[in-house]
């Protein structure tokens, strides 16, 4: 079965250390994706996902700001971060472990995600079929080409890894 991912019900957040003793939250608004899920055949499972990197949001329009410059997203350069799954691995009836390919600018890399199955409800609005999914990983932005390490006395401003989660809605298309 096909799902096209709902934008209104989806997020792309992410987290990162601050001067390494606090996190900075933020969020991708602008996602779009789809993916087939065969319930008989996991393995057989897969999920392409992008978000638009201009749609970076913080809650403060200054970092925000810097965050779409070449110091981080290079937004002008690299509109869009994409996620393709390569392999999925059903870990129980609930979880799974998905790898695939996170491009982000313009590098490409293996990334895995752990996946919790939220379940699948029909919308009575709607009458329409939806599943829910959150997937989970972290990654090392250096990994990517994004290396700004501005440091204030020795204590780096932004740290290295990155949490990222996906919570994803998708409609039966």
């Amino acid at each position: 079965m096909t799902w096209e991912i709902d934008p209104a019900h989806s997020l792309v957040e992410f987290s990162v250390a601050h001067l390494m003793i606090s996190v900075v939250k933020g969020r991708f608004t602008d996602l779009s994706g789809s993916m087939y899920l065969d319930p008989k055949r996991p393995e057989n499972s897969w999920v392409k996902v992008a978000a638009k990197s201009d749609s970076i949001q913080t809650g403060v329009p200054q970092r925000d700001a810097h965050l779409r410059s070449a110091d981080f997203f290079s937004v002008a350069k690299y509109p869009t971060i994409t996620f393709a799954s390569t392999n999925v691995e059903l870990v129980d009836q609930n979880h799974s472990m998905l790898t695939g390919n996170l491009s982000l600018l313009g590098v490409t890399r293996s990334v895995p995600f752990r996946v919790e199955y939220r379940g699948l409800n029909r919308d009575p609005l709607t009458s329409a079929w939806r599943v829910g999914m959150c997937a989970t990983t972290t990654i090392d932005r250096r990994d990517f080409g994004m290396t700004f390490d501005q440091q204030n006395g020795g204590v780096f401003l932004v740290g290295y890894r990155i949490h990222l989660e996906i919570n994803a809605e998708a409609v039966l298309t």
